[in-house]
């Protein structure tokens, strides 16, 4: 038999239990293992580092350090570990890592990219009935056509009440055109800021103040409300006011003073929306002339006629392409028949009555519901027109069967009562049809447009002038506009007298804004429906978890 080989008690690389330890991993020096505590605490450098400066919006010297100082302890662990790195980097478990890593990293990717395109390129829908959280069309107008930056510097104090709405407000102006620039600051902390725009003056503590510039041109808003502001972006971007003239000497409704028969109202949203409006007194000039600045005249409730002088200073003035916006008083005050009939506008003796759409009842109170779709009455919903006249219409008859209408004023009616109404021309005791009357439907409310619309012209050319002729918008009754409805809550007369000046002016931005509905929205639930509730929220959560505990319980005992 051959010698048997002795065996070794014990081989190298081999466990106690005698099987072999392929590729045992070393023990960590004592300088692997101060690169890892290193390492770990470079990692919360930059993170700390990172955050402060986060919070303090700059890096100060002391994040600053305290990244410096987590990069070089990364970089130190890196370099004292390379050749596990590198073993571990070709390992099969690394590659899972890095390919759940890159996954990770597209995802990220996608949701940063359409983080960007949400901040670029804002989607926002408001569902109130009122849209009370949006601005107004008349807004976003002005918005659009800017040609220049517009900057807003908002000095705002954080514990005022209003300073989460003018936040927001501020926001909505800067997601309408990227040529609206926001700037905000907060009163008690910048100030430099309140130096550098002169606004010290301002009480910015309970009301914010905001600086609309615009190149050289700067407007001041002390509040936050959207004619404000727009009416600010309008004076910057125009560069000049409108001139609004309002006719007195004849016992019109004054333009100042807080009575019910004032105007004061529609004057303040004028003076909001950038027009500069003056009184004018024919009377008082030795030749009666209209200014040649004026861009718009305003005669509102004369209860006295005007002088032949004054007729043919105001004839002269609308010959020339002027813009007259008219509301008569009620008989047995003046027509001013000797202007409007020159226009086909003829206004009738006696006072409208509509027993069928009328306020509340009241058939001296007509009302129209549904007005000719016309850019004034775009969006003006119900007007109430009280103790009003009628007109009428009149166009220049073609001078022979099948020839071309002749050339001249067209006037067009606005605002018409309903079928059932009536011009009742005696004005004492209980109103009613008598027989002779004239009946329904009576124009209210008309208007002429002599405007020449712009003409195509050929690519390259420079498109020539348009709206050069003459404008007028005539209303039956004073009252629309005067403070006597705004007083009781009702403000659609002055925003159709509003409306009717933008077209006039041939300036559609400059289109009231009406307030948003504040009303708070209910809803009326009845007693069926809210045992159906209460069955709903209560009843039903209750049965379902008595149904999983029956299910347990027996699979439980089974």
């Amino acid at each position: 038999m051959s010698e048997q080989k002795p065996i070794r008690d014990q081989q190298d690389n081999t466990s106690p239990s005698g099987r072999r330890q392929a590729g045992a991993t070393p023990e960590p020096t004592a300088l692997e293992r101060a690169s890892v505590i290193g390492g770990w605490l470079g990692l919360l450098a930059i993170i700390v580092g990172l955050v402060w400066a986060a919070v303090v919006k700059h890096f100060a010297a002391v994040p600053l350090g305290l990244v410096i100082g987590g990069v070089a302890l990364g970089l130190l662990w890196l370099v004292i570990n390379i050749s596990k790195v590198v073993t571990a980097v070709r390992g099969r478990q690394a590659k899972l890592i890095f390919n759940s890593a890159a996954f990770i990293a597209v995802v990220l990717g996608i949701v940063v990219l359409l983080n960007y395109m949400g901040a670029r390129h804002h989607i926002r829908k408001d569902m109130t009935q009122s849209q009370r959280f949006s601005l107004s069309e008349q807004t976003r107008k002005v918005a659009q056509d800017l040609e220049k930056e517009v900057k807003l510097v908002a000095f705002i104090a954080p514990e005022h009440r209003q300073a989460a709405e003018a936040a927001d407000r501020l926001r909505e102006y800067e997601m309408l055109s990227p040529k609206i620039k926001i700037e905000q600051y907060d009163p008690k902390t910048n100030f430099a800021k309140l130096k550098e725009y002169d606004v010290e003056s301002y009480d910015v503590q309970f009301s914010p103040a905001i600086i609309v510039k615009s190149g050289d041109r700067q407007e001041d808003v002390v509040g936050a409300s959207e004619e404000q502001i727009t009416s600010a972006i309008l004076a910057v971007s125009q560069g000049k006011k409108t001139k609004a003239y309002f006719l007195q000497g004849h016992s019109e409704f004054p333009v100042e003073g807080t009575g019910p028969d004032a105007v004061a109202t529609l004057k303040r949203n004028l003076e909001n929306q950038q027009y500069e409006v003056e009184t004018l007194s024919l009377m008082a000039q030795q030749q009666p002339r209209v200014p040649d600045d004026c861009a718009v005249l305003a005669i509102i409730g004369p209860q006295k006629p005007l002088h032949d002088k004054e007729v043919e200073a105001i004839k002269r003035y609308l010959d020339q392409g002027g813009k007259l916006f008219v509301a008569v008083g009620a008989p047995p005050a003046p027509g001013l028949e000797g202007i409007l009939g020159s226009y086909g506008i003829t206004p009738l003796d006696g006072m409208v009555m509509d027993p069928q759409m009328s306020l509340w009842g009241q058939v001296n109170v007509p009302m129209v519901n549904a007005p000719v779709s016309h850019e004034i009455t775009r969006g003006l919903g119900a007007v109430i027109l009280p103790v009003t006249r009628a007109f009428a219409l009149q166009s220049t008859p073609p001078q022979y069967p099948g020839a071309p209408p002749p050339p001249g004023p067209k006037p067009v009616a606005l605002l018409e009562s309903s079928s059932a109404a009536w011009l009742e021309t005696t004005l004492e005791g209980q109103p009613k049809k008598d027989p002779g009357e004239q009946g329904g439907p009576l124009v209210m409310a008309a208007l002429v447009d002599e405007a020449t619309p712009a003409s195509p012209t050929m690519p390259g050319m420079p498109p020539p002038p348009s709206g050069n002729g003459t404008r007028l918008v005539v209303v039956g009754t004073a009252i629309l506009v005067s403070d006597t409805l705004v007083q009781q809550g009702v403000d659609v007369g002055v925003i159709f007298a509003l409306k009717s000046i933008a077209w006039l002016v041939e300036n559609e931005k400059l289109i009231s804004i009406p307030p948003k509905d504040t009303t708070p929205n209910r809803v009326t639930v009845s007693d069926r429906q809210r045992n159906l509730a209460i069955v709903t929220v209560c009843l039903l959560p209750v049965l379902v978890m008595l149904t999983g505990a029956t299910v347990w319980w027996r699979r439980r005992r089974g």
